[in-house]
C-alpha cells in the first residue's frame, strides 16, 4: 500500500513506537505534554492567531493543535509538533507520530469522495488498513454508513447545524467493531467535527475542523 507521508518521520515515528501496541494513561499524559506544555491550552484566541487552516485532535487526555500549509479540504497533510495526519475529505487516512499509526487510503467509488452528505444509508464499502509498526497488511475493514439528523454542534465559540453520518466498521481478521461518527455541512458534505476509531487498543480521535482558511474564522 503505498505511504503518503514523509517515509523518513514515519521511520522516526515506528522507532519510537515499535515496542507499544497498547496505550497507557502516562503515554497519552507524555503526549498532551509535548504537544500543549503543561500551561498552554487551546483556546479560541489562540486558534484565531494562525495564520492557517486548523484542525484540532484529542485522545483521550491528548489535545493538539495542527495546521496545514496549504487548504483545509480534500487531501490534506496536518502538521502538529510531533505527530502527523493525512486526512482525505475528512476521514483519516495515515498517521505518523501517534501511539499507533495507521495506513488506510479512500477507495474507488469511496462516499467520502463523492461527498459524505449524499452517502444512502446501508451503503456499504472496504477498505485495506496497514499498521506499519506492528507489521500487519491488507486488513479488510468494512464500513456500512448510516445517515442521521441535524445537529446543533458548538466550536470556536459558535453554534453550526451539521448533518451527523454514522460509521459502523469491522476488522474481522483483529475481532475489532466501532462506530465511528461524522458532522458534515449538509449542502457541501465538509467534515467538521468527527470521532474516529483508528486502532483497536486507541480510544477515539476526536477532531474538529475550526479554521478552513488563514485569517480570521
Amino acid at each position: 500500500m503505498k505511504t503518503i507521508l514523509p517515509a523518513v518521520v514515519l521511520g522516526m515515528a515506528m522507532a519510537g513506537l515499535a515496542g507499544c501496541n497498547s496505550l497507557t494513561g502516562d503515554a497519552l499524559q507524555t503526549m498532551r505534554l509535548a504537544v500543549t506544555g503543561p500551561a498552554s491550552p487551546i483556546t479560541v484566541e489562540r486558534v484565531r492567531s494562525v495564520n492557517a487552516p486548523v484542525l484540532l485532535a484529542q485522545l483521550g487526555v491528548a489535545e493538539a493543535m495542527l495546521v496545514s500549509s496549504g487548504q483545509a479540504t480534500g487531501l490534506v497533510e496536518w502538521h502538529g509538533v510531533t505527530e502527523m495526519l493525512l486526512t482525505h475529505h475528512g476521514r483519516i487516512t495515515q498517521t505518523a507520530g501517534m501511539p499507533a499509526d495507521i495506513i488506510a487510503p479512500l477507495v474507488t467509488a469511496d462516499p467520502f469522495a463523492a461527498g459524505l452528505h449524499t452517502v444512502a444509508d446501508g451503503f456499504e464499502v472496504t477498505r485495506l488498513v496497514d499498521y506499519p509498526a506492528l507489521h500487519r497488511t491488507g486488513l479488510r475493514q468494512h464500513a456500512r454508513y448510516k445517515r442521521g439528523r441535524m445537529e446543533k454542534v458548538e466550536f470556536m465559540g459558535e453554534s453550526h447545524q451539521l448533518l451527523r453520518i454514522d460509521e459502523v466498521i469491522r476488522m474481522p481478521e483483529l475481532g475489532f467493531k466501532a462506530t465511528n461518527h461524522y458532522w458534515v455541512e449538509p449542502n457541501t458534505g465538509l467534515v467538521r467535527r468527527s470521532t474516529q476509531y483508528i486502532a483497536p487498543d486507541l480510544p477515539p480521535l476526536h477532531l474538529t475542523l475550526a479554521k478552513i482558511a488563514g485569517g480570521q474564522p
